[in-house]
């Protein structure tokens, strides 16, 4: 597949995954849908960064950005409506379609369907901050 393909698949999928929850709110199907896409192991990740509370959306009245709290404390920055994270992981394996996405994606976009997040409120000009410095080469 190419590596163009692969985030509409799984922006397709997680976006089924939402509404298939919104209309029956089953977590037990979701969990098995998660499963049955991302694989076990990768699933237990990104629900393990959820429970911890380690997912936090980043708001101001003109942008939403996600950010994670990894296992090892570091920060990893989502944009709401990109396929991407800052993660090792992410540069080594997704962008190289070794993967599908990273545990820190998966854990905010399934945050965002569970609605299991911490809101944190920032004026615009902090938020553009933290996008500069999350995403500096």
């Amino acid at each position: 597949m190419t590596s163009r393909l692969l985030p509409a698949i799984v922006h397709e999928v997680l976006d089924n995954l939402r509404k298939d929850y919104e209309q029956r709110f089953c977590i037990e199907e979701l969990l098995l849908s998660l499963n049955s896409v991302f694989g076990s192991t990768l699933t237990e990740h990104a629900l393990e960064l959820i429970d911890d509370g380690s997912v936090f959306l980043i708001v101001s009245h003109l942008r939403r950005i996600l950010q994670i709290v990894g296992s090892r404390g570091d920060i990893y920055t989502i944009m709401e409506t990109a396929n991407f994270c800052t993660c090792k992981f992410f540069k080594h394996q997704v962008l190289k379609d070794k993967a599908l996405c990273c545990k820190h994606f998966l854990a905010a976009k399934v945050a965002l369907i569970l609605k299991s997040f911490k809101t944190k409120n920032e004026t615009p000009e902090s938020i553009t901050s933290i996008m500069i410095s999350a995403y500096e080469v």
